[in-house]
């Protein structure tokens, strides 16, 4: 047999969906989607020599590159430049804030170091236009006559963007510094350069602070006049209001924010009356309290006299009742005594209305004490009230004083600091001067190399995925099933160093196992078990259909049935080349009248099943397969065997195998791994299908090497070897 029909077989048989599959839900290996990075190992292992071949590819330019290039020397310069206002503070929103002032600040200078305005003033300084060095580095074309103004432009302008491309500007990372390099043929021009930059940006910047101040000066000057006019205007307005209204300001004073606050002659005089009003009001309710009261007040002063006498009518009252005990009332002692009595009640009396008279008076100078208060409280109030209204002018006028007062203090203060600083010391100093390399700094072999293989690598990752995409035919056999809707029964490993005929016949192999699953898988399509008529095809020649019938036919032929195997690709026979038997007679000679089936059938009792060849090849093969003398052998053939399988020719260009396909039970379909298309199989399927033919499910075959990634090509090798007994150190 020749080298197309060798073929292999992953005996694992992927599980379909019980409601699509015609024999249900078994036992299957797992169907669960392989991760990605296993899907783009299988890709660049399946691409393997397009991937080395970019990235040797690429190593090689690389090399090549590397030793056509003009070494260059760099030369590096390092300055210093610090913030122009350090922030000292400890507030979290300030420090914040001075950070980003400061990401700015670096910012900017990084620009000014790249700034065409400082290439300029470089080649004027180093006077780089007559430079022999420069010219012949960068192939400057000088003439050598007289040039005019716009041609000695356009060569400066043309040296400073060779500069500029030559530059590079590299901060150092958590510091104030800041190195210079620039890269050129010959290495004293490299240092010569580098140092002619950072003493130009040095200058410049001095040049630039100092005509800042001067400009600022200027304009603070003529500004300080406006705002000293506008202060006294202000000024002068408040006074002369303050005196038209009668408005007497005592105290005045500044909060925090400048603004100014006054108390004026009525508010202090309100305020002292209100005191004044608020302790007389304290004196009439205390005097009113004490109004009855003989014990308080005025009357305390008479409290002692009164006491006495009440004292002396008790010690009366007390004689007078002694001396009753012994005489009559008639008696002139009796008579005396209460003639006493009666003399100090009357004393008592007046006394008594002798302070209750004074608090009276107490009471009445107090209240009229309140009102007299109260009412020069109105007047001071009415009249405040009055000045209220005319202070709201003076408000405004007082907040235009201010104002203008805090423009004119603050601009004034920032004068004083630029007369005391003037240009002061430059925040940008020469750390490092540039030093002549030794050697070269480019090209780089490692780097140029370590660049070249990542080019390699993103060269290779395309083509894997251009080929990947244009790649549309079946490698992972799991995905029969959602392509096509048609269940994968059987995965066939490629047979590598032999042919599957000798595979078959050896039960120890993957080949056999892989097809005697697939005979398993089969016996639970139909209820009566495996089908007893099939048709193998495949969508184009060379898929191993006609090895698959061979294997399929000695593995049911290996379970004790009777199997004939039936060639009816007549136009283009096989399995007599491959099973090395002569083809005299055979399917096209029944098909045309030969009434002599038995003389055309011939036992094989190497595989245990019986054959009919295809036949001498007739000139009317459709016609032949089309007519009713195909179904007549079938049916004839059922009488005598268990199973019939038809090895049909191929689908696409030919209308034999949907022909074919009306006389059996059923049709597996074989797709080979790795080479037939999607398009190709899609359109198979679908002239089968238009055909009434029933399918069973799909056969992949010859999956190898570049399939073992999705799980098939070494199990069943791995089963039988297990148990051999033979020791090689595993």
């Amino acid at each position: 047999m020749n080298a197309n029909m060798n073929q292999a077989t992953a005996g694992a048989v992927v599980p379909v969906d019980p409601a699509s599959s015609p024999y249900g839900s078994g036992e299957g290996a797992s169907s669960t989607a392989l991760p990605e990075i296993e899907r783009i190992f299988a890709a660049v292992l399946n691409h393997r020599n397009w991937v080395i071949a970019a990235i040797v590819g690429a190593l090689l330019l690389g090399l090549l590159a590397t030793f056509l290039a003009t070494p260059e020397y760099t030369s590096t310069a390092r300055i210093e430049i610090l913030p122009d206002s350090p922030v000292d503070t400890s507030v979290a929103e300030q420090r914040d804030r001075a950070m980003v002032n400061e990401v700015a600040f670096y910012n900017t200078q990084y620009s000014l170091l790249k700034s065409e305005s400082l290439a300029d003033r470089v080649v004027r300084a180093g006077n780089l236009t007559a430079d022999k060095d420069f010219i012949e580095a960068f192939k400057l074309d000088v003439s050598e006559a007289g040039m005019t103004s716009s041609e000695r432009k356009g060569l400066t302008d043309k040296a400073a963007r060779v500069l500029l491309k030559q530059l590079e500007v590299t901060p150092v990372r958590a510091s104030s510094l800041v190195d210079i390099s620039f890269s050129t043929p010959s290495p004293k021009l490299s240092a010569k350069l580098a140092d002619l930059w950072v003493t130009q940006f040095v200058q410049a910047t001095i040049d630039r602070r100092f005509a800042a101040t001067s400009d600022a000066r200027k304009y603070l000057e003529a500004r300080l006049e406006t705002l000293r006019q506008n202060l006294e205007t202000s000024e002068r307005s408040l006074i002369n209001y303050t005196v038209d209204k009668g408005i007497v300001n005592l105290t005045s004073d500044t909060d925090a924010s400048g603004r100014t606050r006054t108390q004026t002659l009525v508010a202090a005089d309100i305020a002292q009356i209100g005191s004044a009003l608020a302790k007389a009001r304290e004196n009439r309710i205390a005097a009113e309290a004490e109004l009855s009261n003989t014990m308080t007040g005025v009357a305390q002063a008479n409290m002692s006299t009164i006491g006495s006498l009440r004292q002396r009518r008790a010690e009366l009252q007390a004689e007078l009742a002694q001396t009753q005990t012994v005489f009559a009332d008639d008696y002139p002692s009796v008579v005396s005594l209460r003639a006493q009595i009666a003399n100090l009640d009357k004393s008592i009396a007046e006394e008594t209305r002798r302070s209750t008279q004074g608090n009276r008076e107490a009471y009445n100078a107090a209240v009229k004490a309140e009102r007299d208060l109260q009412a020069e409280l109105d007047g001071l109030t009415s009249r405040y009230n009055s000045q209220q209204r005319e202070s709201i002018e003076m408000a405004i006028l007082q907040r235009e004083v201010d104002s203008n007062r805090q423009l004119y203090e603050a601009l004034l203060q920032r004068y004083k600091e630029i007369g005391v600083a003037g240009v002061g010391t430059n925040n940008v100093s020469l750390v490092d001067r540039a030093k002549i390399p030794n050697s070269p700094s480019s090209p780089n072999l490692f780097f140029n190399l370590a660049l070249a293989l990542l080019a390699g690598l993103l060269a290779a990752a395309g083509i894997v995925i251009l080929l990947e995409k244009l790649d549309s035919s079946v490698r992972d056999p799991q995905d029969v099933l959602p392509r096509f809707g048609l269940p994968m029964l059987g995965a066939i490993p490629e047979v590598l160093g032999g042919s599957v005929a000798d595979a078959i016949t050896d039960k120890k192999s993957a080949t056999y196992e892989a097809y005697f699953s697939l005979m398993t898988n089969l016996t639970f399509l139909t209820e009566h078990g495996a089908p007893r008529s099939i048709m193998l095809t495949s969508s184009r020649p060379q898929e191993g259909k006609s090895n698959s019938s061979l294997c399929l036919a000695t593995v049911l032929a290996a379970t004790g049935k009777s199997v004939i195997l039936v060639d009816a690709d007549v136009r283009n026979p096989s399995l007599n080349r491959y099973l090395e038997i002569p083809n005299q007679r055979g399917l096209s000679h029944y098909l045309s009248g030969d009434q002599d089936l038995d003389g055309m059938i011939e036992r094989l009792p190497k595989f245990g099943f019986s054959i009919i060849t295809a036949g001498k090849m007739p000139p009317n093969a459709a016609e032949l397969l089309g007519s009713d003398r195909l179904g007549t052998l079938v049916e004839t053939l059922l009488t005598r065997y268990d199973h019939v399988l038809i090895d049909s020719p191929p689908l696409l260009g030919l209308a034999d195998a949907p022909l074919i396909a009306r006389r059996v039970e059923g049709v597996l379909f074989t797709i080979e791994a790795n080479a037939t298309k999607n398009r190709a199989i899609a359109t198979a399927l679908s002239r089968l299908r238009m055909s009434g033919a029933k399918l069973f499910g799909a056969i992949v075959t010859k999956v190898g090497a570049r399939n073992q990634v999705y799980g098939y090509g070494y199990g069943y090798g791995y089963g039988f070897s297990y148990g051999s007994g033979k020791s090689d150190g595993q």
